[in-house]
């Protein structure tokens, strides 16, 4: 049995972006991407469609795509299909 429990605007956040992601892809929002590109490391994302929030509204998101330099090889995503 838990002996906390978390609820809010971070969980309902975390809880729409693990339920709209895709197999094999890391899913980030705005605010990340912001962080990842500040640091001027390579990072690579692209954007996708914007995320419903329930109650909050819609939030651009992205997929992390991956880092320049890094050379480990990494799974191939299922091709996205509409619907």
């Amino acid at each position: 049995m838990p002996r906390y429990c978390l609820f809010g605007d971070t969980v309902t956040t975390a809880s729409r972006m693990e339920s709209t992601g895709r197999p094999y892809r890391i899913h980030v929002n705005h605010t990340t991407v912001k962080i990842l590109l500040s640091l001027d490391e390579g990072y690579k994302v692209e954007p996708r469609e914007r995320t419903d929030l329930m109650g909050q509204g819609f939030e651009q998101t992205y997929w992390l795509l991956g880092k320049d330099g890094f050379t480990k090889p990494l799974p191939k995503p299922p091709e996205l299909k509409p619907g």
